[in-house]
């Protein structure tokens, strides 16, 4: 089944939509219908769509901004711009920005929506998976520095709009150096992928987490109070204890951390934010005594 997300305000061509994909009989679409960007985004942050059906000017948003509010917010869902007659230079100009395709609302655009729906959806699924290609480290299976900074500039614009306050945890792994050295790198890999899996089971399915060195990680944990980071935190740590607990564990391992938050009251760059987390861990591996370069 196909789950469709129609924005439209005109109820009579929303009503056409609906009961021309009704008609079809070889596939099965599941089609919710809104009329303004605030209740699709709520949509969007209570369940999964694939692929949104959208007019560019709605009552609570109007022209580009429109898509770029939707495309922000949901960027890996693919967007089908309508627009009317005089708006297509607009739409192209969406499609160049990220819109998968774009139909001119009337009668005769009715006929090719079901092919724009699924052609919408496979061009998506192609360039995530390109797309994959250049942000996921190959290594560990999470985003590599370039996906972090990617996905880290789109949520902050989210979250400048929502006020949305988010904290970095950066985190290096001490003594992989030692660990390579001792027990060769295939070891140290292992080590990496460990730390990895010990990061994801402990953040939100909703945070961003990444490789974004040699040993040294990131996490972006959105609408995260500075109590919320600490429990992750310690979270971790507990994490971290039980492994170095397990039978037969032939060295311990060890995370150093460092947090800093993001005030949208105000707003910093991204990278400076990281570069606090890094500068924090970094104080925080000085204050236990162990030497950053391990």
């Amino acid at each position: 089944m196909i789950r469709i997300l129609l924005v439209e305000d005109n109820k009579d061509y929303a009503y056409a939509v609906k009961m021309l994909l009704g008609e079809v009989s070889s596939e099965a679409y599941d089609l919710i219908h809104v009329m303004c960007i605030a209740d699709a985004i709520k949509q969007l942050d209570h369940g999964v769509f694939d692929v949104i059906l959208l007019d560019l000017n709605l009552p609570d948003s109007a022209g580009y901004e429109t898509f770029a509010n939707m495309h922000t917010h949901s960027p890996e869902t693919p967007i089908v711009v309508m627009s009317s007659d005089d708006d297509t230079a607009l739409a192209v100009r969406t499609v160049r920005e990220g819109a998968q395709d774009y139909l001119v609302k009337g009668e005769e655009s009715l006929k090719p929506l079901t092919r724009a729906i699924h052609y919408a959806i496979e061009r998506q699924k192609a360039q995530s998976r390109l797309q994959n290609l250049s942000l996921v480290d190959e290594l560990t299976g999470v985003y590599n520095r370039r996906g972090f900074m990617t996905i880290a500039y789109q949520q902050t614009k989210l979250a400048q709009r929502t006020q949305s306050p988010w904290v970095i945890v950066f985190a290096d792994v001490d003594g992989l150096k030692k660990i390579n050295d001792t027990f060769g790198h295939l070891e140290g890999d292992q080590v990496l992928r460990e730390v990895a899996r010990l990061l994801k089971s402990t953040f939100r399915e909703s945070d961003v987490i990444a490789r974004i060195g040699g040993d040294e990680f990131a996490v972006m944990a959105f609408a995260a109070t500075e109590t919320l980071a600490s429990s992750f935190t310690r979270r971790l740590q507990a994490m971290v204890d039980t492994v170095n607990a397990s039978p037969g564990r032939r060295y311990r391992l060890a995370i150093s951390l460092g947090l800093a938050h993001y005030d949208p009251l105000n707003p910093r760059r991204v990278e400076d934010v990281l570069a606090q987390a890094d500068a924090a861990m970094y104080e925080n591996k000085r204050k236990q005594k162990i030497s950053p370069h391990t």
